[in-house]
C-alpha cells in the first residue's frame, strides 16, 4: 500500500468515526508526537558507545540462520539495495 492508498484509507476511516473515537484517534496521535520528539532529544544527547573498532568485535553476536526465508531475503537485498558511492 502507497502512502497516498494508506492516507486516503485513514481519510476514509475517520470520516466514519463518531466524536468521542476522533477524540481518542486525536490523544493517540498526540502521544505518538510526544514520543518522537522526546525520543530523537535523548538521542541526540546520548554520546556514542565506543567498543573496539574491530570485525572480530562483532562476531559475539553472529549465529546461524533460523527460517526457510534466506533465499527470499537475499533476493530481496539484491532488488532494493543501492550501488555503492565513494
Amino acid at each position: 500500500m502507497t502512502d497516498l492508498e494508506l492516507l486516503q484509507k485513514i481519510e476514509q476511516q475517520l470520516a466514519q468515526l463518531p466524536p468521542e473515537q476522533l477524540s481518542l484517534v486525536s490523544e493517540f496521535l498526540d502521544s505518538l508526537e510526544s514520543r518522537n520528539s522526546i525520543s530523537h532529544r535523548a538521542l541526540r544527547r546520548m554520546p556514542p558507545i565506543k567498543r573496539g573498532g574491530k570485525a572480530v568485535d562483532l562476531l559475539k553476536f553472529a549465529g546461524t540462520w533460523q527460517g526457510d526465508d534466506l533465499e527470499e531475503s537475499l533476493c530481496f537485498v539484491e532488488e532494493t539495495r543501492s550501488k555503492a558511492q565513494f
